[in-house]
């Protein structure tokens, strides 16, 4: 789709894409920004499809003149507004990107988010899906990447350029290309503009005439002309799009070795043309870039600029424009637009999520800025409240007040940091507010429906787009263990019940329906009183109960029922890798890897985040996904990195410790293969780091769930006799761990005498290489112990490489590519 307004082929508006599906994530960027646009038009329709997950993305020119809309009243509380600074260009690209569970749509062209751009100017859109356009997907996945590796660009958040780029990649992975010669996005973030035609153009053959839609031109033509160059044309056109003066130089150009003449494209209407067209034609077959590249040696002939275009091949008869010959006007330069962030200065910042006390934010500047400010936070009626700040080299900054609890909800807020005559100013967006939108989703109904295990693909996304955002405010619940049906029993008429009674194993069974009042024995003691805990305990109970969903039979995708022949190349079953995509699975587990990687200062919300994480996984890809092989090997990988992760208490039972040792125990009944031992090695060894030392029997025990029936040994077991977890679980600690290995080999080899090549730790590369270094003469000197937490060389202390370093922590063993010598970590 182009929006062009040719009489012949009426185009869709943005609106009308708005409101083709329901989008779930959205992301804008543009140069120019109209919030009061934005929100009556734009984000006004975006919530009604449900999607709350907004992202609007502009030049650090565009955010400044957007700080004077003081009457926009969901900035920084329904989207999230984020500043693009550049130290010699600008930010320009204008593209659209929505996702919905099942479907993706990527608008690319020349509008930026104003009442201009998406309307009232002639502007050109093209529309792209992933079944039509996988490369172009692709290459947009591409462009974000790149754009948050260049250094020099100043983004103060980044997480969207990978959560939309990720997305892009998958749908182009998954998609196809209508046509031989698939469409392509291109970008100046590495190579011009003009270089990337010119060599496509070359491919083609002789360009007869170049024809160019632009609003803005340099005074001398300058991009023009080398653009005539690059693709080899014989001449060109340059279109007049209005009665007024043009600033594309007709007089001088028409002496060029390459002519360029006027002409004027038919399009419908009077309205102002802001769209961008370079069109080349060789004969029977048209190459044309539509995008956001005016014909400016800025967009077109340096890499200053973040510019974004749809190059395409069009055959001759289908030519998307017409022309006709006009008199050349009167030539007025165009006004200089501002190039680069200069003198100017912006801030973003937010509000913690979890602390409305907190603000952290990050000034954009191309000028030093280390140290203290003043700064102001200011509502909308005027009211302030001041304090200083310390800012760091990088323009980061955090202010702990608890005023700011007063403001932290409030519409439309601003700061100012202010030094001496300097002053920048930003919004405050409210990270808090910005996650109440999921959980709007999971409604009661909804977990009803999921409690009764009747829940809809809807209910379960909606619950996973709540525990990706606020999963740490209830980690409290999923920090609770689960108790046996004896201790159970014991511990019902105890005062210390409420505390310890949550989730019962005779309610781990699968089960049709929860009986009424279940919730009895788990609904007190949560402290806070808030129904809505008690209801998601409820829900814990549902997860470890392992019920199949009612519905579950009849999902699109996951159905065993056979389809009549006819039918076979009409529906297109979905993949459990498709089903995962479209329910969130992956969003949902991105978002507590996050979590989980930013509790470096909160190491007391592991626990939680790490149960969510486990509980989540394995109930989905058992019983939504029907994938056994993958839950397996999800258990596995769960395993290791929570083993790497955190150091438990052996002598406190959580229900962080009886998933890991209960899991520990089903991965060891479930082996098969010649690799065993090995794998009982690497089991032992992870339970070691898990428990920060060697392993007592009797307290391991006691955090095993040995009930091989329930829970997820039985799932797992698909049918098979119930294993014995106990003794799977005694296999484990009767096998000697790679830590005790090691220290037994140095003993040993202390000793005088040669250690078996047959030992587990010996049969990796690196295991067998250290094997044969030990039976030479003069091992003493190549290896030794290393020293403990130390993860680098303990000879020559040289840090290890990625994936030395990768060996290293799983091994235990550390082979130097420096000195070539050997570190064996046998810390406890």
């Amino acid at each position: 789709m182009n929006a062009l307004d040719q009489h012949d082929s009426p185009s869709r508006s943005i609106a009308e894409f708005l409101k083709a599906a329901r989008w779930k994530h959205a992301l804008l960027t543009t140069y120019a920004l109209s919030l009061s646009y934005f929100e009556s038009e734009v984000l006004r329709v975006l919530l009604q499809q449900g999607c709350d997950d907004i992202w609007l993305v502009c030049d650090a020119q565009g955010y400044r003149s957007s700080l004077l809309e003081r009457r926009s009243m969901h900035v920084g509380q329904e989207y999230r507004i984020v500043p693009v600074g550049l130290a010699n260009g600008v930010f320009h690209p204008k593209c659209i990107h929505l996702i919905s569970e099942d479907e993706q749509l990527l608008m690319v062209g020349s509008g930026n988010v104003t009442f201009g751009g998406h309307g009232r100017n002639a502007e050109v859109f093209e529309a792209l899906v992933p079944n039509e356009h996988a490369t172009a997907f692709s290459d947009f996945a591409d462009f974000l990447e790149v754009l948050g590796s260049q250094p020099d660009i100043k983004i103060p958040r980044r997480e969207w350029i990978e959560d939309f780029a990720g997305r892009a990649a998958q749908a182009a992975a998954g998609g196809a290309n209508q046509s031989a010669q698939p469409l392509r996005l291109i970008h100046p973030l590495g190579r011009t503009a003009i270089e990337q035609i010119g060599e496509v153009a070359a491919t083609i053959g002789t360009c007869r005439k170049a024809k160019i839609i632009s609003p803005y031109h340099d005074p001398d033509g300058e991009a023009v002309s080398a653009l005539l160059e690059a693709v080899n044309a014989d001449s060109g056109v340059v279109a007049v799009t209005s009665e007024e003066p043009s600033p594309f130089p007709f007089s001088d150009a028409a002496g060029w070795s390459r002519p360029v003449v006027p002409q004027r494209p038919k399009l419908e209407g009077k309205r102002f043309v802001h769209a961008k067209w370079l069109q080349c034609d060789f004969g029977d077959v048209s190459l044309v870039l539509s995008g956001s590249f005016n014909a400016t040696r800025k967009a077109l002939g340096t890499t200053d600029n973040v510019e974004l275009g749809v190059l395409r091949r069009v055959a001759a008869p289908e030519q998307l424009l017409e022309w006709e010959d006009c008199v050349a006007p009167d030539f007025q330069p165009a006004e200089r637009m501002p190039s680069g962030l200069g003198q100017a200065e912006i801030v973003y910042a937010s509000f913690d999520r979890h602390d409305p006390q907190k603000l952290t934010g990050q000034m954009i500047s191309l000028h030093e800025v280390s140290g203290e400010w003043s700064y102001r936070v200011v509502r909308t009626d005027g009211t302030t409240h001041s304090g200083t700040t310390a800012l760091k080299d990088d323009g980061t900054f955090m202010v702990v007040d608890q005023e700011l609890e007063l403001f932290a909800e409030l519409p439309a807020l601003q700061i100012v940091l202010k030094r001496d005559d300097r002053e920048a100013r930003g919004w405050i967006q409210n990270e808090m507010l910005l996650s109440v939108g999921a959980r709007r989703r999971l409604t009661a109904g909804a977990l009803s429906r999921l409690m009764r295990r009747e829940g809809s693909d809807d209910d379960i996304q909606a619950l996973m787009d709540y525990l990706s955002i606020a999963a740490d405010k209830h980690l409290r619940v999923f920090d609770l263990p689960v108790l046996k049906s004896a201790e159970h029993d014991e511990q019902s008429d105890s005062a210390d019940a409420a505390e310890l009674v949550r989730v019962n194993l005779k309610d781990l069974a699968p089960m049709e329906n929860i009986p009424e009042g279940i919730a009895g024995a788990v609904g007190a003691g949560l402290g806070s009183g808030d129904q809505f805990e008690t209801a998601l305990v409820r829900l814990r109970r549902m997860l470890l109960g392992h019920g199949r969903l009612k519905n579950a039979a009849s999902r699109d995708g996951l159905s065993s029922s056979i389809l009549a022949e006819d039918e076979e190349d009409v529906v297109q079953r979905q993949t459990p890798e498709q089903v995962t995509y479209s329910l969130g699975l992956q969003d949902f587990e991105n978002a507590i890897g996050t979590m989980i990687g930013e509790c470096v200062e909160h190491t007391d919300r592991l626990p939680g985040l790490l149960t969510i994480q486990f509980e989540i996984g394995m109930w989905m890809r058992i019983h939504r996904l029907e994938d056994i092989d993958g839950a397996f090997e999800f258990l596995g990988s769960w395993l290791r990195r929570t083993a790497q992760r955190t150091t438990q208490r052996q002598d406190e039972v959580t229900a962080l410790s009886q998933h890991f040792v209960t899991s520990t125990a089903i991965r060891a009944a479930l082996m098969t293969s010649d690799s065993k031992p090995e794998q009982l090695v690497g089991l032992h060894d992870d339970l070691e780091k898990f428990f920060g030392g060697a392993v007592d029997r009797e307290l391991a025990s006691a955090s095993l769930i040995d009930d091989a029936d329930k829970g997820f040994a039985a799932a797992l077991a698909q049918g098979l006799p119930p294993h014995d977890l106990n003794a799977a679980l005694s296999e484990v600690l009767s096998t000697r761990t790679r830590r005790q290995q090691l220290e037994d080999v140095l003993s040993t080899r202390a000793a005088g005498k040669d250690v078996s090549a047959d030992w587990a730790v010996f049969q990796s590369p690196t295991g067998k290489a250290l094997h044969a270094s030990l039976h030479r003469a003069g091992w003493e000197k190549r290896v030794k112990r290393g020293i403990a937490n130390y993860e680098a060389c303990s000879h020559c202390y040289i840090t290890y490489p990625r994936f030395e370093k990768s060996v290293f922590k799983q091994e235990r063993i550390g082979r130097c590519i420096h000195c070539e010598k050997f570190s064996l970590d046998v810390t406890p």
